[in-house]
């Protein structure tokens, strides 16, 4: 996804390209796949010079950049949602590993090969799969 496409698909919805727009939609590109929430992505933003967004453009900029299927919500059992950009793959399978300290939550990468050699079958066929993992990051161990 790139500024081009989110400027194109804003344009269609009528909608103006604003610079925290882009700015958000920056910070969840350079997240290399890791889940942001709303308090991530702000705390990100607030982190770089000449950025005095309120934490409620922010939110709103995350909706909006949801509604128009850009990035994703995820759920998780603490209550705080967290985003992510939605890849050109859609039906990949998710494998998470969460921080059940700090909730930190990042994507690792196992595919059908990997699982289905971890499991105890033999000729199985996996469709889908979605595995969370909990524990502790290397920073609250």
């Amino acid at each position: 996804m790139s500024q081009q496409v989110l400027k194109k698909v804003l344009r269609d919805k009528k909608q103006r390209m604003t610079a925290q727009r882009e700015l958000i939609l920056k910070i969840f590109m350079e997240s290399k796949g890791r889940l942001m929430s709303l308090d991530d992505v702000y705390m990100n933003i607030r982190k770089r010079k000449n950025h005095k967004t309120s934490k409620m453009t922010v939110k709103r900029g995350i909706d909006l950049l949801e509604e128009l299927g850009i990035i994703r919500k995820v759920n998780f059992e603490d209550g705080t949602p967290r985003y992510e950009l939605i890849e050109e793959i859609e039906n990949e399978p998710k494998v998470l590993f969460i921080c059940e300290n700090c909730g930190k939550a990042v994507k690792l990468d196992l595919d059908k090969d990997k699982i289905k050699s971890i499991l105890p079958y033999e000729n199985i066929e996996i469709k889908d799969f979605d595995l969370k993992i909990y524990g502790m990051c290397s920073e609250c161990k």
